[in-house]
């Protein structure tokens, strides 16, 4: 079953269990108003027979002023001739043991008097009683005469019938409004729910598409609501996946490239090796090709390492004492031949990892040199703030080409104008990674003149 028929049957039940609320509601109200009324005549039947029958027993009393039986009967016979009753109710006076019973009354009343099956009720207490022709409204009122003498009682009777059958009536047309209404509200419902639903069904096809290696995409719906929202979200989704598959086409095409070229420059020379062509010095050459090419496929490796692990990677939190940092540097540095690279820092402390920073430093010095001409000066410094140490490489070459400048940090993004570089393109990326899992911070100040790169830890104490 289809998620719009479900909701349209969940929706129909609701309202099908609102209407009867509805409808009992309503046959209730209808049966206490009718009931109401019912109890209003009867109490207006008894004050009017307590005004008058008194009179008329106390004038045929005699010279003693006591009312026989026989007296009793002749008074309430005289009154039921003026007052038999009505088509809403029946009287009937109870006098001195003799019951005497209205001629006019409702049909279902005088049937049970004709069945001598007429209920009695309880002096001041209106009841309902239910009887072989459906329930009766009860009322009981006392007789007194002058002097408080309680010489009988009179009791209204109504039948409840009407107030059954206006009920069942109003049953029937709430039911029969109601019947119309579900049927056509269900397939208004039905359409309005195919209708709303229909984005649904587009993102389903999108999601197909997505998951048979397309880029399905989803019109976003004018409206904020929970379709709309994921509508925009799934192609958000969508994009996402396209840049992460895009990014990964690019990470393989790279990897590809910066492991194939010193590859392939190894194995040329080790050819020469193979057909023994070379002299001893062409042999030595050739053997330093090869190990360059080794150590640059071991750079290559290790960048990806690192980049690879991110915050993942073992990385301490301890206090580190700034000159050490730029000490073990320079000696780095005269390892690798790298000279003339200006260095100070202050005498501070800061939280990270001391190898880390030196690797760090290592990768943006050395990228520094690689990335701009002979004899650009470069500069490490270390400053400090209350809070913060920044550890500051910098040069004043032509500076970093501003198409490429906001994603320098990205792995395998070239910071040479025209992409030349025979370079891996992770060393940025790197020093952001390893910063960041020392809780640091990387950041790339270019200014009108030469590249500033940052890196920011927390001071100590």
């Amino acid at each position: 079953m289809s998620l719009r028929v479900r909701l349209t049957l969940v929706a129909l039940a609701v309202m099908g269990l609102t209407l009867v609320v509805a409808a009992l509601l309503a046959w209730r109200l209808v049966a206490v108003g009718e009931q109401s009324d019912v109890d209003a005549l009867l109490r207006g039947q008894l004050d009017q027979v307590g005004a008058g029958l008194p009179e008329d027993i106390a004038g045929t009393a005699g010279a003693d002023g006591v009312a026989s039986p026989a007296e009793l009967r002749l008074a309430g016979e005289r009154y039921l001739a003026t007052t038999p009753g009505g088509s809403g109710h029946l009287l009937v006076l109870d006098l001195g043991g003799q019951r005497l019973v209205g001629s006019d009354g409702p049909p279902e009343l005088l049937a049970l008097r004709d069945a001598d099956e007429l209920p009695e009720g309880e002096p001041g207490r209106a009841a309902t009683v239910s009887t072989a022709r459906g329930d009766v409204r009860v009322l009981t009122a006392p007789l007194v005469v002058d002097g408080g003498v309680v010489v009988g009682s009179a009791t209204a009777l109504g039948s409840l019938a009407d107030a059954r059958d206006r009920g069942a009536s109003v049953l029937w047309r709430i039911g029969l409004a109601g019947g119309i209404g579900l049927l056509v509200g269900g397939l208004v419902l039905l359409v309005a729910v195919r209708r709303e639903l229909r984005p649904l069904r587009a993102l389903a096809g999108a999601a197909r598409q997505v998951g048979e290696g397309g880029g399905g995409r989803v019109p976003e719906p004018d409206r904020l609501d929970e379709v709309g929202v994921v509508a925009t979200e799934f192609n958000a989704m969508v994009d996402r996946l396209d840049r992460a598959a895009e990014e990964r086409r690019q990470l393989l095409s790279a990897v590809s490239h910066e492991l194939r070229t010193p590859l392939t420059v190894a194995r040329g020379h080790l050819e020469l090796f193979e057909h023994g062509s070379a002299d001893a010095a062409s042999a030595r050459r050739s053997a330093g090709v090869v190990r360059r090419e080794l150590d640059r496929l071991a750079r290559v490796v290790a960048d990806l390492t690192a980049l690879a692990a991110g915050q993942d990677r073992a990385v301490a939190r301890e206090p580190v004492f700034a000159p050490d940092v730029v000490d073990a540097l320079e000696e780095r540095l005269a390892g690798l031949g790298l000279t003339g690279v200006d260095t100070s820092a202050e005498p501070v402390v800061l939280t990270g990892d001391e190898d880390r920073l030196v690797q760090s430093l290592l990768a943006l010095v050395v990228n520094a040199r690689t990335h701009t001409p002979p004899g650009t000066a470069v500069r490490v410094r270390v400053e400090s703030d209350t809070a913060h140490v920044r550890l500051v490489v910098e040069d004043d070459g032509p500076g970093i080409d501003a198409s490429v400048r906001e994603r320098a940090f990205e792995p395998f993004v070239t910071t040479r104008p025209g992409g030349g570089a025979r370079t891996a393109g992770l060393g940025l990326a790197v020093v952001r990674s390893l910063t960041e899992a020392q809780g640091g911070t990387a950041r790339l100040d270019p200014g009108a003149v030469g590249t500033r790169v940052v890196l920011e830890l927390a001071r100590e104490g």
